[in-house]
């Protein structure tokens, strides 16, 4: 059992490891569009604190996908044996959960947070043009 906990964590170790050499400049995906492209009339001490807020949040979300990505690697790797190895998978999928949380968290902290920075017309302006762009989902 100790060997297979440190099998596991020593997979988390280089994922994270490998990770950390990764090109961070490159956008995830699902980054939204810059706030500069969405709201008119940003003061440049606007757009410096939310350049700061957003910058911040990126690194906070890559260091939880990182860890995220590594779990679930671990995770895969635990499911290809034909052992019942609940007492390793459960906390995983706890760690899972706890990650997935913590960056649906900083996505709402980061958005509390430029609302913050902007006037009630520039945040009226943020949130028209953002329900416009939301990607609809044909009725069932």
């Amino acid at each position: 059992m100790k060997q297979i906990l440190t099998i596991a964590l020593l997979v988390i170790m280089a994922h994270c490891a490998t990770a950390q050499g990764h090109d961070k400049t490159q956008k995830h995906r699902h980054d939204a569009p810059r706030i500069e492209q969405l709201v008119s009339n940003l003061t440049p001490e606007q757009k410096s604190r939310i350049d700061i807020i957003t910058s911040r949040s990126s690194k906070n979300i890559a260091f939880y996908r990182t860890q995220l990505n590594a779990v679930r690697d671990s995770i895969r790797i635990y499911m290809d044996r034909p052992d019942d190895l609940s007492s390793i998978v459960f906390p995983l999928y706890e760690r899972e959960s706890m990650l997935t949380s913590e960056i649906s968290k900083e996505y709402y902290r980061t958005k509390v947070a430029i609302d913050e920075v902007l006037t009630e017309q520039q945040f009226r302006e943020l949130h028209n043009k953002m329900k416009q762009n939301k990607p609809r989902r044909p009725k069932q």
